[in-house]
């Protein structure tokens, strides 16, 4: 599905994009604390307020992949928003980490 400005997948679509494109990233936006307690393996800490400064510092490559996901889902969808108005150009919805954990991931 499209949204403004970026794409949501299904867990399975994104773990081919994951494993196909050595350049993608996975992007947790949940709070610093949240992190900490568990998170998807390789992903990176970015909470969703702090977007505008720091996705520039850790995501420097614009043109490469962004997955984004958040708890539940339900807010995910806001950050991959943010990050396309941010210029990001490859912006991908992945849902929330409780889906993850449910999949089995």
């Amino acid at each position: 599905m499209k949204g403004r400005g970026y794409t949501t997948l299904t867990i399975p679509q994104a773990r081919q994009l994951l494993a196909e494109d050595r350049h993608a990233v996975l992007v947790d936006t949940r709070s610093p604390g949240e992190y900490r307690r568990g998170t998807l393996a390789g992903s990176v800490s970015i909470p969703e307020a702090e977007l505008d400064r720091r996705a520039p510092l850790l995501l420097r490559d614009k043109t490469a992949p962004v997955l984004v996901f958040c708890h539940t889902g339900a807010h995910s969808w806001r950050s991959a928003q943010r990050l396309a108005e941010l210029g990001y150009t490859r912006v991908y919805d992945v849902g929330g980490y409780l889906e993850w954990q449910l999949a089995g991931y």
